[in-house]
């Protein structure tokens, strides 16, 4: 935990909100290993002082393989995830779920907005608040078949809960967006048609692209 920490890896597994959280949970799993492999070098000790066969401190070999997690961490670092891997996102309203009013878009003539921000706008905002208006949301490339989406990987506490939100994409740019490979992450412009409803996977809203910029991929990929 301390090393994906001090890397900055964590933020594969987890939220950055929880860095403090797992920051304190390494020191107190630290601390008691080292406390547990100076024990037994103690004891060891007294052992050989108390017994001349010297065979005991055998029993406490096993300990020294709690560090095998550290070195391993610290020359093989895991992937992030694959948006292959997990589940398709489930944010929508449920049917009974009372809309809510959202912030008007911030001013600007395609002021971005994150991807999961919009599906919550069309799933559950009591007022079309997208309508008329041009965006720029920011993901990387699916393929479902012959269709390319704009995908985001979302966590709400930690890798795992990730699900993947989605846009598909049409108009007049989207065939720019096909040809590029999967995973590619990109820059959109584009509408949302008013008039779309979100209620989960089946039912992946519009988004009309207007323009694509190929972006590099964020620090947090979530």
């Amino acid at each position: 935990m301390a090393m994906i920490a001090a890397t900055g890896t964590f933020t594969r597994y987890v939220k950055p909100g929880l860095l403090p959280w797992l920051a304190g949970s390494a020191v107190v799993v630290i601390g008691l290993g080292l406390a547990a492999i100076i024990r037994d070098v103690r004891n060891g000790h007294t052992d050989r002082g108390h017994d001349g066969h010297g065979d005991h401190p055998h029993k406490h070999g096993a300990t020294w393989f709690l560090v095998l997690p550290i070195v391993l961490l610290i020359f093989i670092v895991p992937p992030a995830l694959s948006a292959r891997s997990i589940a398709p996102a489930n944010i929508a309203a449920a049917t009974n779920t009372p809309r809510r009013a959202f912030p008007p878009l911030p001013a600007g003539d395609a002021p971005a907005v994150p991807l999961p921000e919009v599906l919550m706008r069309i799933a559950a905002g009591s007022s079309d608040t997208l309508a008329g208006r041009t965006i720029t949301v920011t993901g990387f490339t699916f393929k479902e078949g012959a269709r390319t989406d704009l995908a985001k990987i979302v966590i709400v506490c930690c890798a795992a809960d990730a699900q993947l939100a989605r846009l598909q994409m049409s108009g007049p740019a989207a065939a720019s967006v096909s040809a590029l490979p999967e995973n590619t992450w990109v820059s959109v412009t584009g509408t949302v048609p008013t008039g779309q409803s979100y209620r989960g996977p089946s039912s992946i809203p519009v988004i009309e692209v207007t323009g694509v910029t190929r972006t590099d991929p964020p620090k947090s990929t979530y």
